[in-house]
């Protein structure tokens, strides 16, 4: 971390305003179908900034910005396990609102009036000074990292690219997948099943996992099966192609029908079950 920003007041960072330590370590993005989940760790050894922290003086920040969207955002992650040597938090950031480079800093603020202020190790340089500081004034400053945003995907356009189909059909009682397509393979939802779909526009991760999902497995499943019965080749077939290279770069056809499935959607139950939680603890 470093390109620490220029601060009227002694700030707990890599300067030696303040003898602490402040790292940030562990940095980990994770894109899923409708946030981007970012995890960290802080390392410091600051008394003051746990004490601030506690009383709810001081709040942790992540501060954003995306110069493809125009946008630009601070969050409050949660800090979901206090250490020994710091604190370690997630927050989550929309994908609708990023597009490719996101650039972040990591800090913690003031969260309410601070009145004499002063550090227990500023530097000699500042004496006995103390400073008022107002909400949304840096107490520690990390540094910034930068991340390219994976963009959210449609769920009747997944990650498969072009080589799905989903169609409302008026003929179909169950769920039914046609291989016959050059371009694409049809999967036919009931009108009924086709329209409940799509009210769970609002939970693409749950709309993956019970539909995507078994007419990927399924079709996997009849690639491995024509592979090992040598009938007529797939390879004159648009979605068989793009299917194949997707899993040649996830490790091959060697591994079970399963595993590829959720490795080319990108962990979907993980995901369905992480944001399924995620909303029982938000109501």
């Amino acid at each position: 971390m470093a390109n620490r920003g220029s601060y009227p007041h002694p700030v707990v960072d890599a300067a030696d305003d303040v003898s602490s330590d402040f790292k940030v370590i562990n940095i980990l993005v994770d894109s899923s179908q409708q946030d981007i989940e970012i995890t960290y760790e802080i390392r410091t050894d600051d008394p003051d900034l746990r004490r601030l922290l506690d009383n709810g003086s001081a709040i942790h920040s992540l501060r954003w910005r995306c110069s493809s969207t125009i946008s630009t955002g601070e969050m409050e992650p949660a800090e979901y396990q206090r250490t020994s040597t710091g604190f370690r938090l997630r927050a989550w950031l929309d994908q609708q609102q990023v597009k490719g480079r996101v650039d972040a800093n990591v800090r913690i603020i003031v969260a309410k009036e601070l009145r004499n202020h002063c550090w227990l190790r500023q530097h000699n340089d500042y004496g006995d000074a103390s400073f008022d500081l107002l909400p949304g004034d840096v107490l520690a400053d990390g540094g910034p990292f930068s991340f390219d945003a994976e963009k959210i995907y449609d769920p009747l356009n997944p990650p498969v690219g072009s080589c799905f189909k989903f169609i409302r059909s008026t003929r179909h009682k169950g769920i039914k997948a046609a291989f016959d397509g050059n371009e694409t393979v049809d999967v036919q939802i009931p009108e009924k099943t086709f329209d409940n779909f799509q009210l769970f526009s609002h939970r693409p991760d749950l709309q993956i996992s019970l539909v995507v999902l078994p007419a990927l497995m399924e079709t996997l499943n009849f690639i491995k099966s024509n592979k090992e019965s040598e009938e007529e080749p797939l390879d004159d077939k648009i979605w068989y192609r793009e299917i194949d290279q997707l899993v040649e770069a996830r490790g091959g056809w060697k591994q079970s029908v399963l595993e590829l499935a959720q490795k080319v959607l990108e962990n979907p139950i993980d995901t369905a079950i992480r944001a399924g939680l995620v909303s029982e603890e938000e109501d």
